[in-house]
């Protein structure tokens, strides 16, 4: 049995994943369909909802994305920053 995979979701990956029209959307959906442990970060979620919610034609309402971001944080790992994350070793 193959081990559960720990990985670190990027903000693109969640894009591609709700827009089915990109290339790239079968691979993001597999991806995260597939077995192991997501993580994202609250800079992933602050800016997914920019990137797709800008400009005069937006990919989402505000409030479609919202309602991605409580999809996401109900179903990833979210990773918050800390005073150690800050730390230069």
């Amino acid at each position: 049995m193959r081990p559960m995979s720990k990985l670190l979701i990027d903000t693109n990956v969640l894009i591609y994943f709700k827009d089915s029209s990109s290339i790239h959307h079968k691979a993001s959906a597999n991806l995260l369909t597939g077995r192991g442990q997501f993580f994202i970060t609250s800079k992933n979620l602050s800016e997914y909802y920019s990137v797709v919610t800008k400009g005069d034609n937006p990919f989402l309402t505000s409030t479609e994305a919202l309602q991605d971001l409580d999809e996401f944080i109900s179903n990833f790992d979210v990773l918050y920053p800390t005073d150690a994350s800050y730390q230069k070793n």
